[in-house]
């Protein structure tokens, strides 16, 4: 699709969709609802979002990641996720965690209320919870699984029985919550339609749902939560897709979306807009193959990550949007560890962890040494001359056994050639192991051929990105790196029987300084996801990428 069509479509769409004609004072006109009038969000008292055509409101089986935006404005959970990706108490007054990690006793709010001004209470907990299992295409599945039974004291109190214990399970209660008496007796496809699902319990109501056009969100007065009593009412047009909610704000058509990297150049530079960056979800690293001798061996593993200037790779390759990072959670989380450092960009020591490293491994390479010991290459050659000492001294290897060694050695670096910025890192980091004499190739696969390799371990290096889950849980992804390592797999197991918050902190600790000793792989960082805003809007929001409009209570209009 055309720029060009684009926009003309997201004209087409202020005035199709906004078949309401709104006023300057929010009122509006049912009478002529059908007839089009120029309408100027610039001088509009709502604050205007979008969402794509929803095929259910119900937050339990919704599945559009731009409806449960809209819908995190009108439905609670008993967590929820602040902007750092941790998680805190919304419904829930006071909770206990047992001392086996198997039990968790929850007292909700004694003022959170249904925006019906009914009380939302246990047994809406223990409804929502039995929804989610019976739907297994409902996003929050894996939140529920380990969930065994809940045991209802009274309305407010209640204990949530797990099967196993489970270091995150306070993470996952972070599913919205909705209302038993509203749905129970209504029959499956009953339950996902929209006029079944106007009632909420989060700060906005919704005082006007027109199916396929509009909603219109109003403040809940009731709201136990402490927000601005001046929060404004929100207007969410309902458009077809994520293009046509970025090309709307461009064309002040609305005041807020989230937009990619590749987008974010069309809002730069551009008076009308502020840009609220934050660090997303998408985690990006450098797996090794261990099954290659030498990858196996941590001080060649440790030239190689000192070879490479990561700071600036990052920049570089992500145009300076993205955070450094030295594990695979967020920065911000209260389980990682800013004080752990990860090894340091020293070409110096780089050359001596490799010298290290092939020392390491070179009987094991006597014989093919001896009959591929023919035409060095002046490239390394040059490399090893400039940067090692003369002679060798007794058991280590001189110079001429390291460039033999290194002229066998050609690592295959593979990346997907759909992710033009992981290529570009693939590339630099070919030209930083050539600057220590280790030669590599690239090979840029499509994304099939590319999983073929990572299941077949036809690679040596893989740059690879793993999407961060809800749950600060990083032993999907360690797993995933194929680590050869008993020690680490000992303090894997050792989280999982984690039953405390403490006890969890210091295993991660553990974790994350092992990973850093033994160079497990090369850390990259975590790209950053944006924020777009209308400059109409004063005052601060403070996304996450589970919840862009946290905060959007905040936000005034400027006069």
């Amino acid at each position: 699709m055309s720029k060009k069509l684009i926009k003309l479509l997201a004209v087409v769409l202020t005035v199709a969709l906004g078949t309401i004609g709104c006023t300057k004072s929010n009122k509006i006109d049912d009478n002529n609802k059908n007839e089009i009038s120029e309408y100027n969000i610039q001088e509009s008292d709502y604050i205007h979002l979008t969402t794509i055509f929803p095929e259910t409101i119900n937050p339990i089986l919704n599945t559009n990641k731009s409806v449960s935006y809209i819908m995190n404005l009108i439905y609670d959970g008993l967590f929820e996720m602040d902007e750092n990706y941790n998680v805190e108490p919304r419904l829930v007054e006071k909770y206990t965690l047992s001392s086996d990690g198997k039990s968790i006793r929850i007292k909700l709010a004694s003022d959170a209320t249904w925006h019906n001004k009914k009380e939302v209470t246990s047994s809406d907990v223990s409804y929502t919870v039995d929804l989610i299992k019976k739907n297994s295409k409902s996003p929050y599945v894996a939140l529920v699984d380990n969930i065994q039974s809940i045991h209802i004291s009274d309305s407010k109190n209640f204990t949530i029985k797990l099967k196993e214990n489970d270091p995150f399970a306070i993470d996952k209660l972070t599913f919205p919550i909705v209302s038993k008496d509203k749905l129970s007796s209504l029959n499956t496809s009953q339950i996902g339609e929209y006029k079944n699902n106007l009632l909420g319990n989060g700060p906005y109501k919704i005082k006007k749902y027109e199916d396929r056009q509009y909603i219109i969100l109003e403040r809940n007065e009731d709201y136990f939560g402490d927000l601005p009593e001046n929060r404004k009412e929100i207007y969410v047009k309902m458009v077809p897709d994520k293009e046509s909610q970025t090309e709307m704000v461009l064309a002040l058509d609305s005041d807020i979306a989230n937009i990619s990297l590749e987008e974010l150049s069309k809002f730069e530079n551009k008076k009308e807009f502020n840009i609220t960056k934050y660090e997303g979800r998408d985690y990006e690293m450098v797996i090794f193959n261990y099954d290659n001798e030498f990858l196996n061996n941590v001080n060649f593993r440790k030239a190689i990550i000192s070879s490479i200037d990561r700071e600036k790779l990052l920049n570089e390759a992500y145009v300076d949007n993205a955070d450094l990072s030295n594990f695979p959670l967020n920065t911000k989380n209260k389980y990682y560890n800013n004080d752990i450092k990860n090894i340091s960009y020293d070409k110096e020591k780089a050359l001596n962890y490799l010298a290290s490293g092939l020392k390491s491994v070179s009987k094991s390479q006597e014989e093919k040494q001896s009959e591929d010991s023919q035409g060095s290459s002046e490239n390394v050659e040059g490399i090893i001359e400039d940067n090692l000492s003369g002679s060798s001294t007794e058991g280590e290897l001189s110079k001429q056994e390291i460039k033999q060694i290194l002229n066998n050695i050609e690592l295959s670096i593979i990346v997907s050639s759909d992710n033009g910025e992981r290529v570009k890192v693939a590339h630099t980091i070919s030209q930083d192991l050539s600057s220590i004499g280790v030669k590599s190739s690239v090979k840029e696969l499509n994304n099939e051929d590319l999983k073929k390799a990572l299941d077949s371990k036809d690679y040596d290096l893989a740059v690879v990105g793993y999407s961060l889950s809800s749950v600060p849980d990083a032993r999907g992804i360690l797993e995933a790196c194929g680590i050869k390592d008993k020690k680490l797999s000992t303090y894997i197991e050792s989280l999982g029987k984690s039953t405390s918050e403490s006890e969890t902190k210091k295993i991660y600790n553990q974790i994350q300084k092992y990973v850093v000793e033994k160079a497990s792989f090369i850390s990259l960082g975590i790209l950053d996801d944006f924020i777009v805003s209308n400059k109409r809007l004063k005052g601060t929001i403070n996304p996450n990428e589970f919840d862009i409009y946290k905060g959007i209570s905040n936000l005034q209009m400027s006069k």
